[in-house]
């Protein structure tokens, strides 16, 4: 990108890179705080609101949707317009939006604010792994961002521990979504008073116009993204479904409340946490021995992922503590998953549509992964009876995705990665505007 006379390269120093990492992470950690709240809370919802599993199935797939579909929007906004002051604004929607769903008294009245959720948090994970790929360098990325991705881990170790304990202990679904809103509110403005880039620099750069749309659509010119967002979609299919089923999988299965629930999903993130750290440095030494190091990188954990998920499904109902094991060892796989697919696909897209470009995987992986997939086993299930047994069978018709996943990323390892990642400049400007 070529620079104007009046342009600085952007920086931030060290202290504000930090805070500005902290920031972003801990608001990831309450985008799934959120989300696992709801799938803790599906359980005593249904019983409560006398909802069935194509219900539960249907508002899971709502939030996805909604997700899925302003994820773009979202992201345009980001790159084009200010990403401090769209990332504050959808946080502060989206736990409006969390607040909201505790007042719900019906399956319609779910509708709107889980749609709402999805909305608010559609273009932040774009948007504050866009941001930190360019505050970092290309050779620490892989490490920073597998740190934000510690964020959907210890989110979903808070959201399990405390609004599991919450709702065991007021036999209350609704009061934990009250509490989780305010931090959302506090943070989204914090955001404000951060510094932004500007990527807009020549005629036709805005987000109206020919060379912006043009690049955009181009995005999926390249075909290590296509390959990435393919792969994911299937991915998605099955893990964000199982990670939305979980609770109550555990519930039904091992006769367990909320709390208990809660712990045991809680434990196995945490485990997965640990590795995360360890997930980006491996990243980051494989990338700078071999630069198709972090494609190598993808297929292994996927791999991993693909084994440990489907013994969770086949071995279902075994001795708990042998089943939470198994758990366990598929959550570290899937806690590194995350933070190498935003680095990849960082490393392929150019910086000015790098929020886009990690948005178009959201959109894929929510609209055509997520919420079909948590839609079919709730349709499944009832299907087959209902029950432990009924989800169970529901998620082994979804199974094959998993495998589809793997063979896909395979395909990255045939040089797509390192040829189009090297064609990429991490080369951006200092805002123009406060």
């Amino acid at each position: 990108m070529e620079t104007t006379q009046d342009s600085k390269i952007y920086h931030i120093d060290k202290t504000r890179r930090a805070l500005l990492l902290i920031v972003l992470t801990l608001l990831y950690v309450l985008c799934f705080a959120d989300r696992q709240i709801f799938s803790i809370a599906l359980e005593p919802m249904k019983v409560a609101l006398g909802l069935s599993d194509t219900d539960l199935g249907i508002i899971q797939a709502v939030f996805n949707i909604g997700l899925g579909v302003l994820a773009i929007p979202g992201s345009i906004l980001v790159d084009r317009w200010s990403r401090r002051k769209t990332i504050g604004i959808m946080a502060i929607l989206w736990s409006i939006a969390t607040f909201s769903t505790g007042l719900c008294k019906s399956f319609v009245q779910l509708i709107i604010p889980r749609a709402v959720v999805g909305i608010g948090e559609a273009g932040y994970f774009p948007g504050g792994s866009g941001w930190l790929s360019v505050v970092f360098s290309k050779d620490s990325r892989g490490r920073i961002l597998n740190i934000f991705g510690i964020g959907p881990v210890i989110g979903i170790v808070v959201g399990s521990v405390v609004g599991g304990m919450m709702i065991a202990k007021t036999n209350d679904w609704t009061s934990p979504f009250w509490i989780f809103a305010i931090p959302g509110v506090i943070l989204g403005v914090i955001i404000f008073f951060f510094k932004d880039y500007a990527t807009v620099e020549g005629k036709g750069e805005g987000g109206k116009g020919e060379n912006y749309l043009a690049d955009w659509l181009g995005l999926f010119k390249i075909k290590a993204f296509r390959i990435i967002i393919i792969g994911q979609v299937f991915w998605a299919l099955f893990y964000f479904t199982f990670l939305g089923w979980f609770a109550v999988l555990l519930m039904r299965g091992y006769d367990l409340d909320a709390g208990k629930a809660g712990l045991i999903v809680a434990g196995t993130a945490l485990f997965g946490a640990i590795c995360v750290p360890f997930g980006g440095w491996l990243t980051d030494i494989w990338h700078k021995r071999n630069k198709a190091g972090r494609a190598y990188m993808m297929v292994a954990v996927q791999s991993f992922n693909v084994v440990f998920l489907l013994l969770a499904i086949l071995l279902f109902g075994i001795s708990l503590p042998v089943y939470i094991c198994i758990i366990a060892l598929s959550a570290v796989a899937t806690s590194m998953i995350t933070g190498t697919v935003s680095t990849m696909i960082s490393d392929v897209v150019p910086v000015k549509h790098r929020a886009s470009g990690v948005a178009w995987n959201v959109v894929f992986n929510y609209l055509f992964g997520a919420s079909l997939g948590t839609w079919l086993v709730g349709v499944a299930s009832d299907a087959f009876g209902g029950g432990a047994n009924g989800l169970k069978l529901a998620f082994l018709c979804i199974a094959p995705a998993l495998i589809i996943a793997f063979i896909i990323h395979l395909l990255n390892l045939r040089g797509s990665y390192v040829e189009d990642s090297a064609r990429c400049s991490d080369q951006v400007f200092d805002e123009r505007k406060a």
